[in-house]
């Protein structure tokens, strides 16, 4: 590609970045009918009307594409063939792209099999309200871990600062002491030697102080370096831990579907999901 001209004068402008495609969904889930399935969704940012945002639901087998404007995160898919096993994928479209598919469980339609749209969304509200409590979780421990490096970034470079202002301050004290032996020389039959002696001093003095600076430079590099990796590895162990409780709240929910008889109610009158309880991100 070329680069942007300009006029002499005149300051170039930056680009513009790259819009970013919409968050995909996380958790998608597929309930089955009597020649249907409902599916539904959660993503992080869900979109509001009018954003462009809408997401594409398409199945294995195929059965055609159906198109859901955001922020509505379920639909039903139709005629679709009793005793056929089906999975769904759900991406979001937007303006600037579209993000990677999530994948449903598999179903089956059968006669025997129904739902209502009022069941697809109290789980529309149940699975976004979690996807979000497990995204605040993860924001908050993030934030509190980026938080910690920071501190403790501004105090490496603080003490680098100090070390540094230290050794500047040595110097200047030599240096001037060297040069106040000079003046009391200047005017003597020794100044000639007292200034060659001063000049060697404050040269080696000086070289001293630039790998005095250098060595202390490398090791704040160093401290720097590990508290970087330390953090990255910490954050990467949060998005293990979301991922780990996505996964986990998905697979109570399908245990949930599979006894939808016993806790019909349970999308609206249960703050947790029943199990083994997860430890917070």
């Amino acid at each position: 590609g070329t680069s942007p001209t300009t006029l002499p004068g005149t300051v170039p402008t930056e680009p513009d970045p790259e819009p970013e495609a919409p968050a995909g969904p996380e958790i998608a889930i597929a309930v089955a009918g009597d020649g249907e399935a409902g599916v539904v969704w959660a993503a992080p940012r869900v979109g509001e009307p009018g954003d462009g945002v809408s997401y594409l639901v398409t199945s294995t087998p195929d059965s055609g594409e159906l198109v859901v404007d955001a922020p509505v995160r379920h639909v039903v898919v139709e005629g679709l063939t009793n005793g056929l096993e089906y999975v769904f994928s759900v991406v979001a479209v937007g303006p600037s792209g579209s993000s990677a598919p999530t994948t449903t469980n598999a179903v089956t339609p059968d006669s025997g099999e129904a739902f209502s749209i009022e069941q697809l969304q109290k789980l529309e509200r149940h699975l976004q309200d979690k996807l979000n409590k497990a995204h605040g979780r993860f924001h908050d421990a993030r934030g509190k871990a980026r938080a910690k490096f920071e501190k403790h970034e501004g105090r490496a470079l603080s003490n680098f600062d100090k070390h540094v202002g230290q050794a500047e301050s040595r110097f200047q004290r030599f240096e001037g002491k060297a040069h106040a032996r000079l003046e009391r020389a200047r005017g003597t039959d020794r100044f000639d030697r007292v200034h060659e002696k001063t000049t060697e001093q404050l040269n080696r003095a000086e070289e001293r102080l630039i790998e005095q600076i250098n060595r202390l430079e490398e090791r704040l590099d160093d401290k720097l370096g590990d508290m970087s990796e330390r953090l990255d590895d910490q954050l990467t162990r949060l998005h293990e831990k979301l991922t780990e409780r996505l996964d986990h709240l998905r697979e109570q929910l399908l245990e949930r579907l599979e006894n939808a008889d016993e806790h019909e109610d349970d999308y609206e009158h249960h703050s947790e999901p029943v199990g083994t309880p997860q430890p917070a991100i």
